[in-house]
């Protein structure tokens, strides 16, 4: 399962690389086309967009990574079993707060799809095909949790074996 996860992880993160070049070059055209009194309609809604869709599907690969904001410097001041112990509370918790927001986020994008949710303007935008895509990176970062949480895990128990 590892493996298929991290196959997935590579390919969301690298998907997300090319949205950010695509998204540059249509801004960089959009900033043109402005200069020229022709500008791209749409264009600042759907840069949101896709900056919601990249942060969301990187998560899990920065989980994978173990590159989230952390407090390095108390742990590195705790004996090593106190270590594995903190960081299995955070995993813990990091688990049930992902967990709690995949619900909360799943139930908006269900209701954003019902009311068919979109921005007004000169180029109608829907919502809704965003917001499920919030929804495919939170189960990934919340996959990717619990693999994290059940690494630890290990470690303490091998130290407590040891």
């Amino acid at each position: 399962m590892r493996g298929l996860i991290h196959k997935i992880n590579q390919v969301l993160s690298g998907f997300c690389g090319w949205l950010m070049l695509a998204m540059m070059i249509l801004l960089v055209i959009d900033i043109l086309g402005r200069t020229f009194k022709r500008p791209i309609q749409g264009m600042a809604e759907l840069s949101v967009f896709v900056m919601m869709v990249v942060i969301y599907l990187g998560l899990a690969r920065c989980e994978e990574h173990r590159e989230h904001v952390n407090l390095e410097v108390v742990k590195n001041a705790l004996a090593p079993k106190a270590r594995l112990i903190i960081e299995m509370i955070a995993y813990l918790l990091a688990f049930m707060t992902v967990g709690l927001l995949l619900y909360a986020v799943s139930q908006n994008a269900l209701a954003s799809f019902q009311r068919k949710e979109a921005l007004e303007g000169t180029v109608e935008l829907r919502i809704w095909p965003v917001k499920f895509v919030m929804v495919l990176g939170l189960i990934f970062f919340w996959i990717q949790t619990f693999i994290n949480a059940m690494d630890v895990a290990r470690k303490l128990r091998k130290f407590s074996r040891d």
